[in-house]
């Protein structure tokens, strides 16, 4: 394997995760471990499994309503059961929700690498064999990295439901194109998307922004308003930046949202709406609410269906995908005799990281489209950032210590993310803990 597949092990049992931790690592699985249903939810929120093996009998949350949160948050993901002897009709019960098989307790080492195995196999072929279409289906969202196969899956089969969307990736990542084609292909397609960009709107405005208003309720309120909200009834409404919108007015939202109701600013009337809602956010929202920016409340409720849309520089098979897609885009569109990239500057679009994503590279390719010369992209044709700026390795001085270069290492990327804590944690390999406690000793 190129890239080991990753297994959750969910046990209370610290012998049983042992055996099974044992056997994983040895036929080369990187292997996570949580002790309980919620400990669960949370691990594959940060960093998504390839497998789950879930007890069925645990404290707190047993593996049923595990199973059932799993499947409503994460469809698609694979998980098999563990069950002990007076558990078995119940992890019967569980393939017939959806787990894809059960394995029973005590394990014999070579059940275990049969039966995860098997599901790993099924896994890949059922992924192989509709990546073409899911690609082909949606072909205004580029790529054909796995990462991308990932939320192109999720789109295929949460958008003709009615389930709230959480969207989450850096700047420039394709948030909204994602929510575009969520709405497109569901059954409220014959109407507009009706689209609000919350941190373009001033605090102050935004609630008649979504709410609307009556005529008087405020200075300057000199005629009733009919708000986003109403607007989207019967279709989809996509709050981008939903992590800069006021916390005043984050209630107001989890109230409307869970109610299917609203009432315009200044009114009385309670008005029913029917409308999906959709999220982005290029914030670390567990961060925002440790810090009492965002509501807990609220982020349980919009983060029905999660979609995690990679940085650029974390699928960069698909740099060159995009790169000739805006060539002919912007190619055509301009005028321009451009053809193809030359090799050296194929090799420096696939070198340099893309702070700015997508919309950096679609921008870079615009550019140089305008200044090229003749029917070749050349090097000299791309701005000095990123001809001078590569993968951005560091050398650290000689003189430093390993623990030093550690800490070095962890700030410059944390500072990097933007303080996202958990995205710092995926760039570095580790656990977001981890990196919490790395940082509680920095401090």
């Amino acid at each position: 394997m190129s890239e080991r597949e990753k297994i959750l092990i969910v046990d209370d049992e610290p012998d049983t995760v042992t055996i099974l931790q044992d056997r994983l690592e040895m036929d080369n699985y990187e292997v996570m471990t949580a002790s309980d249903g919620y400990e669960a939810l949370e691990q594959i929120d940060q960093e998504m499994p390839d497998l789950v093996l879930l007890d069925i009998k645990m404290p707190r949350m047993d593996g049923m309503e595990t199973l059932t949160q799993i499947l409503q948050k994460y469809p698609g993901l694979l998980v098999i059961m563990l069950t002990a002897h007076g558990t078995i009709q119940r992890a019967v019960e569980a393939t017939k929700l959806g787990a894809f098989d059960f394995l029973e307790k005590p394990f014999q080492s070579e059940h275990i690498k049969q039966k995860v195995d098997q599901a790993l196999e099924h896994h890949r072929t059922t992924a192989y064999s509709t990546r073409d279409e899911l690609i082909h289906s949606y072909e205004e969202i580029i790529g054909e990295s796995p990462q991308i196969v990932e939320v192109l899956k999720v789109i295929e089969k949460v958008a003709d439901t009615n389930s709230t969307v959480l969207i989450q990736g850096e700047t420039g990542t394709g948030k909204e194109l994602v929510a575009r084609a969520v709405h497109r292909n569901s059954g409220r397609a014959s109407k507009n998307m009706v689209i609000v960009n919350c941190a373009a709107i001033p605090a102050d405005l935004l609630e008649s922004e979504l709410f609307g208003h009556e005529e008087g309720s405020f200075t300057g309120a000199t005629y009733q308003k009919i708000g986003k909200f109403e607007r989207a009834d019967g279709s989809t409404l996509f709050l981008d930046e939903i992590g800069d919108m006021p916390t005043g007015l984050q209630a107001k939202l989890l109230r409307a949202i869970q109610e299917q109701e609203i009432e315009r600013v200044g009114g009385t009337e309670v008005i029913q709406i029917d409308a999906r809602i959709i999220v982005a956010t290029n914030q670390d929202l567990h961060q925002a609410i440790e810090e009492g920016t965002f509501r807990r409340d609220l982020y349980y409720r919009l983060n029905m269906i999660p979609i995690y849309l990679p940085p650029l520089r974390e699928r960069r098979e698909d740099i060159l995908i995009l790169a000739e897609y805006f060539l002919r885009k912007h190619g055509e569109a301009q005028n321009q005799p451009v053809r193809f990239i030359s090799q050296k500057a194929r090799d420096l679009l696939t070198q340099y990281n893309w702070p700015g994503n997508v919309r950096e590279l679609e921008y870079s390719i615009l550019r140089t489209v305008l200044l090229a010369e003749g029917e070749a992209l050349l090097p000299k044709h791309f701005p000095d950032e990123i001809r001078s700026r590569h993968r951005g390795e560091v050398t650290p001085p000689i003189d430093m210590t390993m623990k030093e270069m550690e800490k070095e290492l962890i700030l410059k990327t944390l500072e990097r993310m933007k303080e996202n804590r958990t995205r710092t944690a995926q760039v570095l390999g580790i656990s977001l803990r981890s990196l919490q406690y790395k940082l509680k000793e920095y401090a």
